[in-house]
């Protein structure tokens, strides 16, 4: 009889451990589920908050900075946690994550690119109507030509870069897709239409670019 005493209090204790563990690895599970989701939704604001359409490139550039440190903080916290018991959601974050910082930071060259193509056009167009007589006016007219065109290649890279990547979110949402609510993060029509304001700046800049080069054209 003694025996059987010690044989159910053992069934129990295993019981109780086992229940334990079950308990504890759930909590666990959720903790880890609950952290990912609040990385996500601080990466989303800080990207919503950058995406908003503004008319001062320098003031947009220092908001777009902003929201770069703060997704790349999300990820560097997401990636030194062991996402091993959210595999989905650790990888389908990571992916997310990592496609709008990156999205971010083709946004920032693009907007101080234009802001530097832009000073260049007036600094050229300036230099052009001052005096020819002017020392090394030639030379320095082609300096600036030259930088212009310069700033103005790396800005259309910029731009197409930043397109490449917009159309490649919709993978990054796909990836989240069913494990989370889908408010958490921007519809792929949002980033969409993120990508088609930067490619009309693109074709306005284009055109200024144009005007500038047929004022620099032989005569």
């Amino acid at each position: 009889m003694k025996k059987n005493y010690l044989l159910i209090g053992a069934v129990a204790l295993i019981i109780a451990a086992i229940t334990g563990y079950v308990t504890w690895d759930r909590h666990q599970t959720k903790k880890l589920h609950d952290t990912a989701l609040t990385h996500i939704d601080n990466a989303t604001q800080a990207l919503r908050t950058a995406l908003a359409p503004a008319d001062d490139p320098i003031a947009q550039s220092q908001v777009v900075a902003a929201a770069i440190e703060r997704v790349d903080q999300e990820l560097t916290a997401l990636r030194a946690a062991t996402t091993s018991r959210i595999l989905l959601l650790g990888a389908g974050a990571d992916t997310y994550l990592h496609t709008i910082r990156e999205l971010l930071k083709r946004q920032a060259s693009v907007l101080v690119l234009d802001t530097s193509v832009r000073n260049g056009i007036t600094a050229l167009r300036s230099h052009l109507s001052s005096s020819r007589a002017a020392p090394n006016w030639a030379s320095e007219a082609v300096r600036l030509k030259n930088r212009l065109e310069q700033d103005f290649r790396e800005y259309q890279r910029a731009v197409d870069a930043h397109t490449n990547i917009a159309d490649g979110y919709a993978d990054a949402h796909k990836a989240l897709a069913g494990l989370i609510a889908e408010v958490r993060i921007p519809a792929t029509a949002e980033i969409t239409a993120a990508r088609d304001r930067t490619s009309a700046a693109g074709k306005a800049l284009t055109a200024e670019m144009a005007a500038a080069r047929r004022a620099t054209a032989p005569r």
